[in-house]
C-alpha cells in the first residue's frame, strides 16, 4: 500500500532509487490520502458497507469476524456529518452558559467547524 501512496507530487514515481534520476527532489503527493493501516482500512470497508445498507451479519461475515458485537462496537464508525452536527448541538449547550476562560482558549469568535473528528 505504501508505495502505492508514497507518490512525488511532480512525476508521480515514489521515493525510491527511481525517483533519484529525477531532475527534482521528491515532494510528497499531498492529494493521495494517508495510510493507517489495515485496521483503519478494515474499519474504513464495515463503515462504509454500513453506510450502504448491508445488514450487520453480512458485514461480520465479510470482515470474517467470530461475533456480530465486535462489528458493530469496533467497525462501524458514527458518519461524520452525525458527529460534527451532535458537536454542533453540545457547543451551542456549552456558549448558552458562560463559563470564565482564565487561559483564554476559547474564541467565541471563530466559527471554524472541524473538517473530521477522529
Amino acid at each position: 500500500m505504501l508505495p502505492a501512496l508514497n507518490r512525488c507530487r511532480h512525476c508521480g514515481l515514489n521515493d525510491g532509487k527511481k525517483h533519484l534520476e529525477q531532475n527534482h527532489r521528491y515532494e510528497g503527493d499531498k492529494r493521495l490520502p494517508r495510510w493507517h493501516g489495515w485496521h483503519a482500512a478494515r474499519r474504513g470497508l464495515g463503515t462504509n458497507l454500513y453506510r450502504l445498507g448491508v445488514p450487520d451479519k453480512v458485514i461480520q461475515a465479510i470482515l470474517r469476524h467470530s461475533n456480530v458485537n465486535v462489528t458493530l462496537g469496533y467497525y462501524i464508525k458514527p458518519q461524520t456529518p452525525d458527529v460534527v452536527a451532535a458537536m454542533g448541538r453540545f457547543e451551542a449547550e456549552i456558549a448558552a452558559h458562560d463559563f470564565g476562560d482564565t487561559n483564554r482558549t476559547l474564541n467565541r469568535t471563530s466559527s471554524a467547524v472541524p473538517e473530521s473528528v477522529n
